[in-house]
């Protein structure tokens, strides 16, 4: 009795929680909590994995640097907001890891996006990401996580920081098109985090539509944002994101086709 009763809390924890990783995708859709300029140092800290980082790796940021990164004069209450960011990301970047036993019982590893982050006078910042998530954050640099830095630093919503990182946890490929699905719930979590909630017309207003304003602003993309509905109460929404910038190889070899045999004298040109 006892055993099934802890198996429906898991479960319920498992349902939700918005840190769950289970795919290193999720990892992108995680730390809706975050403000803004905490987004911000995140992607400069996942910029420093790159291929031939290996595990335990030690990384060395310089405010100085940091701060003209964000284009942001080097002063000390400048200095002082990245120090309290980089407090607020050790403070609210938990993770909770799905793990099963070998005799196939479930549980769940309560742990944290950073093993440690050091501070010293000189303002220099070292950090390295913790154990059990780098495997996930490796994955998701080589997979997933492809915005260069300076289009996620040229973006200043953070709701439109998060919209840009689910696209991409989404996108399959060289695909132009990206649909987006979720409860009214999942949405709130992914932008909100798991604490906050707030009306469903609000949710559209001050927070979808700022984030889908800002990206169609900033990229060549096309956004329709489909509000599913069951009667009158809103349940979730689809998105549905077009790269106009995009071109899949498919769409270029029927052009290169079209060239060779002749249907065109337009040189196809292949878009990365």
């Amino acid at each position: 009795m006892q055993r099934r009763k802890s198996s429906k809390v898991l479960d319920e924890l498992i349902s939700r929680s918005d840190y769950l990783v289970v795919q290193s995708n999720d990892l992108a859709k995680a730390f809706g909590n975050l403000k803004a300029f905490e987004h911000k140092i995140l992607d400069y800290c996942f910029s420093f994995v790159q291929k031939d980082s290996v595990p335990n790796e030690l990384f060395t940021v310089e405010i100085a640097v940091l701060l003209r990164f964000l284009g942001l004069s080097n002063s000390g209450t400048n200095y002082k907001r990245v120090v309290e960011a980089f407090k607020s990301l050790n403070q609210s970047t938990a993770l909770y890891l799905p793990i099963t036993k070998k005799d196939g019982t479930r549980g769940i590893r309560m742990t944290q996006l950073f093993s440690f982050i050091d501070y010293f006078e000189t303002g220099r910042v070292e950090f390295r990401f913790s154990e059990y998530a780098q495997p996930y954050i490796f994955d998701l640099k080589k997979h997933f996580y492809s915005f260069h830095l300076r289009e996620l630093a040229n973006v200043k919503g953070k709701y439109a920081l998060i919209l840009l990182k689910l696209w991409e946890a989404h996108r399959f490929g060289d695909r132009k098109l990206t649909i987006i699905n979720g409860t009214l719930d999942e949405w709130q979590n992914w932008f909100l985090g798991e604490e906050k909630r707030i009306p469903a017309g609000r949710f559209m207003q001050n927070v979808l539509t700022r984030a889908v304003e800002e990206i169609e602003e900033k990229f060549p993309v096309q956004i329709v944002v489909d509000v599913l509905k069951r009667g009158r109460n809103v349940v979730g929404y689809e998105i549905e994101i077009t790269d106009n910038k995009r071109q899949s190889k498919a769409d270029f070899f029927r052009e290169v086709a079209d060239f060779e045999a002749g249907k065109t004298d337009v040189l196809p040109g292949w878009q990365d």
